[in-house]
C-alpha cells in the first residue's frame, strides 16, 4: 500500500509543479529574478524583455474581439496580432484586419502600449489640420480624417491608436460604418 501512496503523492507534486511552470510570463520573471540575484544583468534584462513581450502578445490577441465582423457583402481576412519589444520603436502591441469587397479593401489597425502613441496625441487634439487632414466628430469621438490615404484615425484613452483606412474607391459611408462597428468600450477597458 505504501508505494501507491508515494506514487500518488509524487503525481500530485508533479501536477502542482507543472501548473506552476505552465505560465511562461512568470517563468521569465523568475528567471530574471534569479539572474539579478547573481548580478547577471544581461540575462535578467533579456528575461524581463521576454516577459513583457509575452504580455504584449496576450494583449494583442485579446484585441481581436474588438474588431468588427464584415459589413454585408464584404469578407474579412483573419486578424493578425503583433507584439514588438521595447527595443523596436519603444515597443507596442497591434492588431490588423483586412476587409475585402471586390477590388475594394478596408484595413482596421489598432496600435498601443507604445510611447510613440502618446507622442501622437497632439494630432488628435485638433492641433493638426489642413487641406489633407481635418478633425471630425463621429458619435462623440474626436477623429482625424486624412484625405491622402482615405482614413480615419482616433486615439483611445490617449494610449491606443485606431485607424480605419480604405483603398481608392471606398466611400466615406463605408469607412464610417467600419469605424462605428469597432468595440471602443472594450479597448478602453483593456488600457485601464
Amino acid at each position: 500500500m505504501r508505494p501507491v501512496k508515494h506514487i500518488i503523492a509524487a503525481s500530485v507534486l508533479l501536477l502542482g509543479t507543472a501548473s506552476a511552470y505552465a505560465d511562461d510570463v512568470t517563468d521569465q520573471i523568475q528567471e530574471a529574478l534569479a539572474a539579478y540575484k547573481k548580478k547577471d544583468y544581461s540575462t535578467a534584462l533579456a528575461a524581463l524583455d521576454a516577459a513583457a513581450n509575452l504580455i504584449r502578445q496576450s494583449k494583442s490577441e485579446g484585441w481581436k474581439s474588438v474588431l468588427p465582423e464584415p459589413l454585408p457583402g464584404w469578407e474579412a481576412e483573419e486578424a493578425q496580432a503583433t507584439a514588438m519589444s521595447a527595443a523596436m520603436m519603444g515597443g507596442g502591441t497591434s492588431i490588423v484586419r483586412e476587409y475585402r469587397k471586390g477590388d475594394e479593401t478596408v484595413e482596421i489597425s489598432i496600435f498601443g502600449d507604445s510611447p510613440m502613441v502618446q507622442a501622437m496625441a497632439m494630432m488628435f487634439s485638433g492641433a493638426v489640420s489642413g487641406p489633407d487632414s481635418r478633425l471630425v466628430i463621429i458619435d462623440g469621438r474626436k477623429v482625424n480624417y486624412s484625405k491622402n490615404d482615405n482614413s480615419y484615425q482616433t486615439l483611445v484613452a490617449n494610449k491606443v491608436l485606431v485607424k480605419v483606412e480604405g483603398s481608392e474607391g471606398v466611400d466615406d459611408k463605408t469607412l464610417r460604418s467600419y469605424l462605428r462597428a469597432i468595440k471602443f468600450a472594450e479597448i478602453e477597458k483593456s488600457v485601464q
